[in-house]
């Protein structure tokens, strides 16, 4: 399952400004989950919330507050498993889309 390109505006960062403004980055999902028994009983009951998902992911990537992108996206894969016991593993990208660097 794929949750692509949800903008969030956070507070993570090195810099004294990005602590203090933040900035908006992309968060990318890539969920492995077994979606067997929604794709045969075409049930929305049986089926990842996906937007439980996306709350949970925004909450989690905004509310908290890192120097590095990295510890970001391991925390919130490291949250979004203990929180959906359905998905066996999680990919995240992170893009930071106006890093602090003239190029």
């Amino acid at each position: 399952i794929l949750i692509e390109q949800l903008e969030v505006h956070a507070y993570h960062g090195w810099h004294a400004h990005e602590e203090q403004f933040g900035q908006p980055f992309t968060v990318d999902l890539e969920l492995e989950a077994d979606i067997a028994r929604e794709a045969a009983s075409d049930d929305l009951q049986h089926a990842l919330d996906y937007a439980a998902i996306v709350r949970v992911t925004r909450t989690l990537f905004v509310e908290r507050r890192y120097k590095l992108v990295e510890a970001a996206a391991a925390a919130l894969a490291k949250d979004l498993l203990a929180q959906f016991p359905r998905v066996r593993a999680v990919e995240v990208r992170v893009r930071k889309l106006k890093p602090p660097i003239p190029e």
